[in-house]
């Protein structure tokens, strides 16, 4: 048995139940590849030099790379792209991070509250996994990634987010069933996004 599935026969172990209910869209072994991924992103922006990347919030989700948060400019917000794409298992990246000041404790507050109701409605409709969901939110918008059995689940999930109040859009990164998760080129791409920024040029899209 290879360590990998030692890994998740332990991560079922320890929540049987959530892990019996993620399993049939989500694999335990996708979630872990997600969260291993998301560590080695944080860890290459700590050890950046000359970016200031402190205000930037990482979540891969099904391969996805949500960026989030804040930077102080333009070109550190592209090198936290650039990095993002560097991630083991990274299939896309979507780079919301906004550029300027940080959002101050009332923003952040009602950012928290969106979330926590919206999980709330997504976990009282039997119509939606939401165990196969995650949400994150910042300055009112809400990002809605994860895996949906198909595309009226997505979308219901996405209605809900809407009727939350405080809620200005949703953005929708939610791969449904049927779509190939397939990986993108990702060294050729960070290779060129680099390159980019170390001219000082805006990162290939």
């Amino acid at each position: 048995m290879t360590l990998r599935q030692l890994l998740v026969l332990a991560a079922c172990l320890v929540a049987l139940p959530a892990c019996a209910a993620v399993q049939e869209q989500r694999s335990a072994v996708r979630q872990i590849d997600d969260t291993n991924t998301s560590i080695a992103i944080k860890s290459a922006m700590l050890r950046a030099e000359g970016f200031d990347l402190s205000g930037v919030d990482v979540e891969v989700t099904e391969g996805v790379a949500f960026l989030g948060g804040t930077a102080p400019r333009e070109i550190d917000k592209a090198y936290a792209e650039c990095l993002a794409w560097s991630g083991p298992a990274v299939r896309s990246v979507a780079n919301h991070i906004e550029v300027g000041e940080g959002r101050g404790f009332r923003r952040g507050a009602s950012d928290v509250w969106i979330t926590q109701r919206l999980r709330t409605r997504l976990a009282g409709d039997r119509s939606v996994r939401s165990v196969n969901f995650n949400i994150e939110t910042h300055q009112g918008v809400v990002y809605l990634l994860g895996f949906a059995r198909d595309a009226d689940e997505r979308e219901r999930a996405a209605r809900h987010a809407a009727l939350v109040n405080g809620v200005e859009r949703v953005v929708v990164l939610v791969r449904t069933g049927g779509e190939a998760p397939d990986l993108p080129p990702r060294g050729e791409l960070r290779a060129e996004q680099c390159d980019a920024v170390a001219r000082g040029e805006p990162a290939p899209g």
